[in-house]
């Protein structure tokens, strides 16, 4: 099997491991603070967590080429992605608050239904950026909260905007979506950019 890392080949003894997954594992391990971005097998991409490609055997494999990539700067660009992204979501928690105060609750609620994916989407994008450092989950610039402290917060938010919807209680959640989500939201903003530019 022909081996390459970012275009240099490699000898294949250099990788132990009976397994495509093993081997992959320790590329990764003599590369620390690496992930593998992309790898082709045999010249066609295939995705690094495919399970059936990952039992496959060495000799059932000619070529395999891997990209690794810093988990630094994946880390750098989700947080860049995530900023932006509230840039997006925290005008919407407004826009939909204005829209369940003036009654109008069909255009309202879709609003809302977008504001949930994004805020499971910016959730898991932050578990991303901060699994790496999973025994310092102090925030910077968060009154000393940890992250499991700001997700208690967001969980119970969320239940209360589940029941205020519920109850088509339309000023309670549109009260909770400018006056706590947009203010929670905004400290990420503060946190986010501090870990972008810690200096």
């Amino acid at each position: 099997m022909k081996v390459a890392i970012n275009g240099v080949e490699q000898e294949e003894s250099d990788f132990e491991g009976n397994t495509l997954g093993a081997i992959l594992d320790s590329m990764v391990k003599k590369t620390p603070g690496s992930y593998i971005r992309r790898m082709w097998l045999d010249g066609k991409e295939s995705p690094s967590d495919d399970r059936e490609a990952l039992q496959k055997i060495p000799s059932d494999i000619d070529s395999l080429e891997v990209e690794l990539a810093n988990l630094k700067d994946l880390v750098a660009t989700n947080i860049a992605n995530a900023l932006d992204y509230l840039k997006k979501l925290i005008p919407g928690f407004e826009q939909a608050a204005d829209l369940f105060r003036t009654g109008n609750e069909q255009e309202a609620n879709k609003y809302y239904l977008q504001i949930l994916d994004g805020i499971d989407w910016f959730s898991q994008v932050v578990s991303v950026i901060m699994e790496p450092d999973e025994e310092e989950t102090e925030l910077p610039d968060a009154d000393s909260e940890s992250l499991q402290i700001r997700q208690k917060k967001l969980t119970d938010l969320m239940s209360q905007m589940l029941e205020a919807n519920q109850n088509k209680d339309w000023v309670l959640l549109a009260d909770i979506l400018e006056y706590e989500m947009v203010p929670f939201y905004k400290d990420w903003e503060n946190i986010l950019s501090k870990l972008e530019n810690p200096h």
